[in-house]
C-alpha cells in the first residue's frame, strides 16, 4: 500500500514515514502543503494520503476536497487536534475516509489506516456541501478582512439585520461565540482563504 505523507512538520512526516515503513506501509512520497501534495500524488500515484488538517495556506479539508475532485482513488486520512463533532462532519462532507486525532497511540492510527487501505470507509460518505451557505460565507470573508457589519451591509446590498443573522447562523454552525472565533474557524475549516485572516 502507497503512502503519502502530508504535514508542514518535517519532524512529524519522518515520524510517520519511519513507523509507517516498519509497519509494511511503502511511503512514495512526502509534502508540506497542499500544492507539493497534489503535485507528487500526481507523480507517485499513492492508494492513501495522510494529510494533517491544519496545513499552512489551503487546509487539510480543502486539500481533501481537491483530491476528490482530482485524485478520487486516493483514500483521505486525515489528522487532526480538533475533537469537536463538526470537524468530523466536515471532513466527512470533505471526502476523507477517516479522521485520527494527532495525540492518538500510533497503533490506533495503523488499524485505521489498514482498515481504510482494505476499502472500509470510517467516515460517512456524504456531498460536498458546506455547513454555511454563499452567503454566510461572504460575510465571513469581509468579517475576515477587518470590515465592519455597516460595511458589509452596503458591500452586499442588504441590511444591517440580515448581515447580522448570517453572521449569527454561521457562528451557530461552527460553534463559536465570537467574530474572531468566527474567523478563525473559518480558516482552519477551509471555508475562507488564510489569506484574508486580518483580526488581531
Amino acid at each position: 500500500m502507497c503512502v503519502l505523507v502530508v504535514d508542514d512538520h518535517p519532524v512529524v512526516r519522518e515520524g510517520l514515514k519511519a513507523l509507517l515503513s516498519r509497519a509494511g506501509f511503502y511511503v512514495v512520497a512526502e509534502a508540506a502543503d497542499a500544492a507539493q501534495a497534489l503535485e507528487q500524488a500526481a507523480r507517485t500515484g499513492p492508494d492513501l494520503a495522510i494529510v494533517d488538517v491544519a496545513l499552512p495556506g489551503v487546509s487539510g479539508l480543502e486539500l481533501c476536497r481537491r483530491f476528490r475532485r482530482r485524485f478520487p482513488e486516493v483514500k483521505v486520512v486525515l489528522l487532526s487536534m480538533f475533537d469537536e463533532p463538526e470537524w468530523r462532519a466536515e471532513a466527512a462532507r470533505a471526502g476523507a475516509w477517516a479522521y485520527v486525532l494527532k495525540d492518538a497511540p500510533f497503533e490506533e492510527l495503523l488499524g485505521v489506516l489498514r482498515r481504510v487501505a482494505q476499502g472500509e470507509r470510517l467516515l460517512p460518505e456524504v456531498g460536498p456541501a458546506l455547513p454555511l451557505t454563499e452567503r454566510e460565507r461572504e460575510v465571513v470573508r469581509l468579517l475576515a478582512q477587518g470590515k465592519k457589519t455597516t460595511e458589509i451591509a452596503e458591500l452586499l446590498c442588504r441590511s444591517v439585520t440580515t448581515v447580522r443573522s448570517h453572521k449569527v447562523s454561521a457562528m451557530r454552525k461552527l460553534g463559536v461565540r465570537t467574530t474572531r472565533e468566527l474567523v478563525q474557524a473559518a480558516v482552519r475549516l477551509g471555508l475562507v482563504p488564510s489569506m484574508d485572516l486580518s483580526q488581531p
